[in-house]
């Protein structure tokens, strides 16, 4: 009797673990499901020119950590650490592209030159810094501004949005920083770490 009720007791034991595993990885894998729908991947292309601390440019992917880039804080250029870099193998968000103009250009009569725009490509995801506060490239309107420093001069402009193109195109490889201040330059404009 008393093995009996031993083995009958080490068998209930037995399937109420076994029964438990299976719901907790039942339980696991739906967690990781809804976690990977709500991530949002923020990154650049690994050509990106990031404005290094000195003024010249380096591709994102070159970039290092513990490198000084370029960033601006009250109008002013200064710099800041790279701290982290996330490095993205075939990732599954296509790029944004951001078409900018200066924010105070004035329409070019015939004959007149017109001023370049400047592209700024990244996924729908990532923050960039506008006169209003930090914004996710998807929600960019043509009323808002972002700020292009001008390294010839050291100052910083205002530019408009003048377009914004989703799914514009699709990398294999893509990067992004993390930096102590939490900004830094990407063609000149200013970047958030998300």
């Amino acid at each position: 009797m008393h093995k009996f009720v031993s083995t009958s007791f080490l068998l209930i034991f037995s399937f109420s673990v076994s029964a438990q595993t299976e719901i907790d990885n039942v339980q696991s894998e739906v967690t990781i499901k809804v976690s990977e729908k709500q991530k949002r991947y923020t990154y650049f292309s690994g050509n990106a020119p990031v404005t290094m601390a000195d003024g010249s440019t380096k591709s994102m992917a070159d970039i290092k950590i513990g490198e000084h880039v370029k960033t601006y804080k009250d109008g002013k250029s200064t710099s800041t650490q790279v701290k982290q870099i996330d490095v993205y193998n075939q990732p599954k968000s296509t790029l944004t592209a951001v078409y900018l103009r200066p924010a105070h250009e004035k329409r070019a009569l015939k004959g007149q030159t017109v001023v370049p725009a400047l592209l700024l490509e990244a996924t729908p995801d990532h923050l960039v810094q506008t006169k209003r506060g930090k914004k996710r490239m998807n929600k960019l309107s043509k009323r808002d501004i972002l700020y292009h420093y001008e390294p010839l001069t050291g100052i910083v402009s205002s530019w408009k949005v003048g377009a914004v193109k989703e799914n514009a195109r699709r990398i294999s490889k893509a990067y992004n920083l993390a930096t102590v201040d939490g900004t830094y330059l990407v063609d000149n404009v200013m970047v958030a770490n998300n």
